[in-house]
């Protein structure tokens, strides 16, 4: 990691998916928090030692994410706000909670295989994934817990399906990395609204409904990616609206947030992959050189 590439000062229009822009700021928040400046093969560790110093939280450093259904990640993200109480412990089976986990390894597995560079992505920004039922929502995350995922497991999703959820779940740590580096909302006086969700499909917050545009930019391309393209047509209208109501209020976002709204709103007229930046890594001659001599 070059001084020249940390002194970078603006992000790129889709900076949440940009695997090196991405390791650009987990190397800037190591080196403010840790007076460390992380080699890049040094870099999940270095990062996830500083995410846990932020957050006083035992995460895990390895290279992986580490698959958790129960203590001590269920009772830290309980504590912190992250998964909620609706399902007690003795209603969550041995049994079940291995089974949930296998098929979370194997959500992981299914990214890999289809993206690397977007697994590289997961891997650098998620430490931990709690894997625990909910009567109430399908997980989450918060910057309460930078690193840790909490995805509760349902008998209807794929393999497929959590790799997706995986990737959301990502970005909003992305941006949660975004905004302590780099800043994403002016907090200026008078700039609080509401506007429409692009995932939920309902009112929120307007950095809620930032995020939502983001995360539905990094889910169409991955379901154009994966061939869905058959669920692609209310998500791209549902950003359209979000980005479209975002762009309402200027004065509340920084000119890198901005410059992501009109790009998420353009994507959702005309989405294509090479707009991606880790597209752009997938797509590369020595990867593909590299892919074809593992399978030949």
């Amino acid at each position: 990691m070059t001084p020249a590439t940390l002194e970078r000062r603006s992000l790129p229009a889709y900076f949440y998916l940009d695997l090196g822009d991405t390791r650009r700021r987990a190397a800037l928040l190591t080196l403010a928090v840790r007076d460390k400046k992380p080699a890049l093969a040094a870099l999940k560790p270095e990062y996830a030692r500083t995410i846990a110093q932020i957050t006083r939280a035992p995460l895990n450093t390895a290279s992986k994410p580490r698959v958790s259904a129960g203590d001590p990640i269920l009772r830290l993200a309980r504590a912190r706000g992250l998964a909620d109480k609706s399902v007690h412990a003795s209603d969550y089976s041995a049994g079940s909670r291995a089974s949930a986990s296998r098929h979370l390894k194997h959500g992981l597995l299914v990214l890999r295989l289809q993206h690397p560079p977007l697994a590289d992505l997961c891997d650098l920004l998620i430490t931990d994934i709690l894997v625990w039922p909910s009567t109430k929502t399908g997980g989450g995350s918060t910057p309460k817990l930078l690193g840790t995922a909490w995805l509760a497991p349902r008998t209807a999703l794929t393999s497929l399906d959590l790799a997706e959820d995986i990737v959301h779940e990502m970005v909003h740590l992305n941006l949660h990395l975004a905004d302590m580096t780099f800043g994403l909302y002016t907090r200026a006086p008078g700039s609080y609204f509401e506007a429409h969700s692009a995932v939920l499909g309902r009112r929120r917050p307007g950095y809620h409904a930032f995020h939502s545009a983001c995360v539905a930019v990094a889910m169409i391309y991955f379901r154009l990616l994966v061939g869905r393209h058959d669920e692609l047509g209310s998500l791209r209208s549902s950003l359209r609206r979000c980005t479209s109501e975002l762009l309402r209020h200027r004065a509340a976002f920084t000119k890198n947030a901005w410059n992501a709204i009109l790009a998420a709103h353009a994507f959702s007229r005309a989405p294509r992959l090479s707009k991606i930046p880790v597209h752009k890594d997938l797509t590369r001659p020595s990867r593909r050189r590299r892919s074809a001599s593992l399978s030949g």
